[in-house]
């Protein structure tokens, strides 16, 4: 039986240990070509030594200091990771956070190959442009977020034309906190997630609903949907992951435990297949199941996110680019927790009262309004 071959960028984090974990249980089944990091090698060359890995991306100038890795074949730096996988290459995982592999992801988007997806930021910064890619060169694209890749799966089931679609939120680690508390949020409170063991960003994006938002907008483009075709509602349990609405009436669903080891399998093997080796959802342990709606006071983030994604061009990346500024200062200390999003607004609206807004932007653009951020960056009292 041939093995699939695989690249994994960013195996060191939480998406790449998932995905170890899987090969880990089906090692007949695997070769692992190539593994990436950002600055954790030492990881990273456990990581090879485990799985026999000849070929190691980082995104740091070391190898020269660190004789661990002169036995691999190792590219320095993010710009050189596009040499990692060849013709051989099967599937490439792609989860490097934030826009740092945005021009490693417009390169995959155009070598036809399968890519499981666990970014965001870089579908949302390229809109319409990496899925014409994808389209073009036969790249197929499979979001790795539970919530989407469940409305994958759920509108591959082929039920005809379809009215909506839901995914849902847990609400964070602020769904019951008094209104009159979050000036006083802490970094501390803000990393807390109820159920998911994140990083630092994607934990405070969680607390904000950014990531919420963001992931309305990445639906948009994944599913070619209208705006008005994307709901989201709280679900604090974390349990149905997503629906599909129909003219008839009917929802369908999709329900899991909360393992990302479930979506991530269903790119290797079939759907209904049990190489994960995840334990079945038994409904009777969840005596109730619970759904609200987003309470915009609580999350506002969400209203400027539609409004983002109504504006389009290079506001959705704006949106975005900012988010991941704001949320470093606050990790610094340098913002309170509700100034993230009331500056993202109030920069927003600075950008596109300096530059006109490109509605259909190429790499180029979304480089340069990323420079003019940079520079222009407003962090002072709100």
């Amino acid at each position: 039986m041939k093995k699939i071959n695989l690249v994994i960028y960013g195996a060191t984090g939480s998406i790449g240990g998932s995905v170890l974990s899987i090969v880990r249980s089906n090692r007949k089944k695997f070769n692992i070509q190539g593994i990436t990091c950002n600055k954790n090698y030492n990881k990273l060359i456990k990581i090879a030594e485990e799985f026999n890995v000849k070929k190691l991306g980082i995104n740091k100038r070391i190898k020269s200091t660190v004789k661990e890795l002169n036995k691999y074949h190792v590219y320095e730096d993010i710009s050189s990771f596009s040499k990692i996988y060849d013709s051989k290459t099967d599937v490439i995982i792609f989860s490097i956070s934030g826009l740092a592999g945005l021009d490693l992801f417009h390169k995959l988007c155009k070598s036809g190959k399968k890519i499981g997806m666990a970014n965001k930021e870089c579908i949302i910064s390229l809109g319409e442009n990496f899925s014409k890619l994808a389209k073009k060169s036969g790249s197929i694209i499979v979001p790795l977020d539970s919530e989407h890749n469940s409305i994958f799966h759920l509108l591959n089931n082929d039920h005809g034309f379809f009215d909506s679609i839901t995914i849902t939120a847990t609400g964070g680690p602020f769904r019951k906190l008094p209104l009159n508390s979050f000036n006083d949020i802490s970094i501390e409170q803000a990393l807390l997630h109820p159920i998911w063991k994140m990083g630092k960003k994607i934990s405070v994006d969680s607390a904000t609903m950014v990531n919420k938002a963001l992931e309305i907008i990445e639906a948009k483009y994944l599913f070619n949907l209208e705006d008005n075709q994307i709901n989201a509602i709280i679900h604090p349990q974390a349990i149905v992951h997503a629906m599909v609405n129909y003219e008839n009436g009917v929802t369908t669903a999709l329900l899991n435990k909360p393992d990302m080891r479930i979506p991530i399998s269903s790119l290797f093997f079939k759907f209904n297949d049990s190489s994960n080796k995840a334990k079945q959802l038994n409904l009777e342990d969840y005596s109730k199941l619970e759904f609200y709606p987003i309470s915009t006071k609580r999350y506002p983030a969400i209203i400027l996110g539609r409004e983002v994604m109504k504006i389009g061009g290079l506001a959705p990346n704006a949106f975005n680019y900012l988010n991941e500024i704001l949320v470093r200062y606050f990790l610094k200390g340098a913002i309170k927790f509700v100034d993230i999003t009331a500056l993202n607004e109030i920069n927003l609206e600075k950008i596109f009262a300096k530059n006109r807004n490109i509605i259909k932007p190429n790499l180029s653009d979304i480089k340069n309004i990323n420079n003019w951020i940079d520079e222009n960056v407003y962090l002072g009292s709100i």
